[in-house]
C-alpha cells in the first residue's frame, strides 16, 4: 500500500508531534497561544454585548465627525479629507487581514480605536496639513478594525 507522501501529497500529511498544535491561534510572533479557557454562555453573551456596544458608539463617533466636519472646516476641505478617508479605508483592506494576523485581533483593535482617535482629534487644529494625514490614518484605522472585529467573532 502506497502513502500519501509518496504520492506527492505530503502537504496532506500530519507531522507525528503536531497533532495538537492549532496553528489559527499562531500569535503572529511564532509562539502558539495555550487553549483558551471555556466560557460560559452568560460571559460570552456579556462580552458580545459590550463589544457590540462599544463599536456602535465607535462608529457613531466617526460617523458624526464626517457628518459635522462640513460645518467646522470649508466644504471643499471636508469633502476632500472624507474622500482620503475612504480612499485608505479601501486601499487598507488589501493590508489589514496580514496586519491583524501579524499582531493580534486585540492589538489591532487597539491601535485602530487609537487611530480614529486621532483622526477624530485633527478637527480641534483644522488645517489641511493635519487634516489629510489625520484622514489617511482613520482610513486605516477602519480597515483594520473592521478586519479586527470579523476576526475576534469567528
Amino acid at each position: 500500500r502506497l502513502s500519501a507522501a509518496t504520492h506527492g501529497l505530503a502537504f496532506m500529511t500530519k507531522a507525528p508531534n503536531m497533532a495538537s498544535t492549532d496553528f489559527s491561534d499562531d500569535d503572529g510572533f511564532g509562539g502558539v497561544r495555550p487553549p483558551r479557557p471555556a466560557y460560559s454562555p452568560r460571559d460570552l453573551m456579556r462580552n458580545a454585548l459590550v463589544f457590540s456596544a462599544s463599536f456602535a458608539i465607535l462608529e457613531g463617533c466617526i460617523s458624526a465627525t464626517i457628518i459635522i466636519s462640513h460645518e467646522v472646516v470649508e466644504h471643499h476641505l471636508a469633502s476632500s479629507v472624507s474622500a482620503v478617508l475612504y480612499l485608505f479605508f479601501a486601499l487598507g483592506t488589501l493590508v489589514a487581514p496580514a496586519l491583524v494576523r501579524r499582531a493580534g485581533v486585540k492589538r489591532s483593535l487597539v491601535a485602530s480605536m487609537l487611530m480614529y482617535a486621532v483622526y477624530t482629534a485633527a478637527y480641534m487644529a483644522p488645517s489641511p496639513t493635519v487634516l489629510y494625514p489625520a484622514g489617511a490614518l482613520g482610513g486605516l484605522a477602519g480597515a483594520l478594525l473592521w478586519t479586527a472585529q470579523g476576526a475576534y467573532y469567528t
